[in-house]
């Protein structure tokens, strides 16, 4: 081999490293708290005019644990908190449990021994949440996973609307809206029916933790369908997408903005992280909503 052959793959070996370190950084360090904010307009059909550009701020997954901290939820909530939202939903997995292997005494992959604290923790960050028509909440795997009635009863606590298969309605300049709670689907069977029982209104939000309900949705008339869970697989690579989502349909809700007839589903990529806690081409994230009355 030629010297200079030698000297040219002595440096492409060199180069490959220094940006997979650079990669393995940025995806560990950098990315995993620069949050962004997604905002999007929504022209529903139907949407009564006294809702015409209310605007809804979206957090999930905050996943409070040994790698997402206070600070960092507190920041989160402060960004959302500048948006002025008239109303704020959060979408489940406000802490991690669980994935700890039972035959080592140090937790690795959750803090399950210190799982109350870390619950009163996140629910003070997200008691600090401020919206002109209320705080909005379902529960998520984690969160039954850990304790269903702490969690709720924490959040309650702290303001937090909680909503278990179940509804409230709020008045918009004197127009109801139905907000809807739809329990998580995986850890118990979410009694679909049962939330949207009563509910008669040209426009519901509704909230629900995994984005499975949108597979075999039926309920009729306009509507928002916020969702979370997926993380958005947490790592996207270029032109292949994300190598894992925790969903029983792969990647087909992933991320992003769906629609069937007047419903609109949106699947929020989260706050937080679970292990690996690493996030690459999928930056956690605030979403944020302007509904407006369609045209025509």
């Amino acid at each position: 081999m030629s010297l200079n052959r030698r000297k040219f793959l002595k440096s492409l070996l060199w180069s490959g490293a220094t940006l997979g370190l650079g990669c393995a950084g940025y995806a560990s360090l950098i990315e995993p708290r620069r949050v962004v904010i997604n905002r999007l307009r929504l022209a529903v059909r139907g949407l009564p005019r006294a809702f015409d550009g209310l605007t809804i701020a979206q957090l999930s997954d905050l996943h409070r644990s040994h790698v997402v901290s206070v600070a960092y939820l507190n920041h989160c909530m402060d960004l959302a908190n500048a948006l002025k939202p008239d109303l704020i939903a959060f979408t489940g997995d406000y802490l991690t449990y669980g994935w700890d292997f039972w035959w080592l005494e140090t937790p690795v992959m959750s803090d399950r021994r210190r799982a109350p604290e870390l619950m009163r923790e996140v629910a003070a960050c997200m008691g600090r949440a401020r919206a002109r028509y209320g705080v909005f909440a379902c529960l998520g795997n984690h969160d039954r996973w850990f304790d269903a009635h702490a969690v709720t009863a924490a959040l309650r606590g702290v303001g937090i609307t909680v909503l278990r298969d179940e509804h409230t309605t709020v008045r918009i300049n004197g127009e109801p809206l139905p907000i809807v709670g739809i329990d998580d689907p995986w850890t118990r069977v979410a009694n679909v029916t049962r939330a949207f029982a009563g509910v008669n209104a040209p426009f519901t939000l509704a909230l629900t933790h995994r984005p499975y309900v949108f597979e075999h949705w039926s309920h009729r008339g306009a509507l928002l369908l916020l969702a979370g869970h997926t993380h958005g697989g947490q790592v996207r690579l270029p032109w292949v997408g994300p190598p894992f989502v925790p969903s029983l349909y792969g990647r087909r809700y992933a991320h992003g903005l769906f629609r069937r007839d007047d419903t609109y589903m949106y699947v929020n990529s989260g706050v937080g992280m679970i292990p690996p806690p690493v996030r690459f081409n999928c930056p956690p994230e605030i979403s944020f909503f302007r509904l407006e009355t369609a045209r025509g």
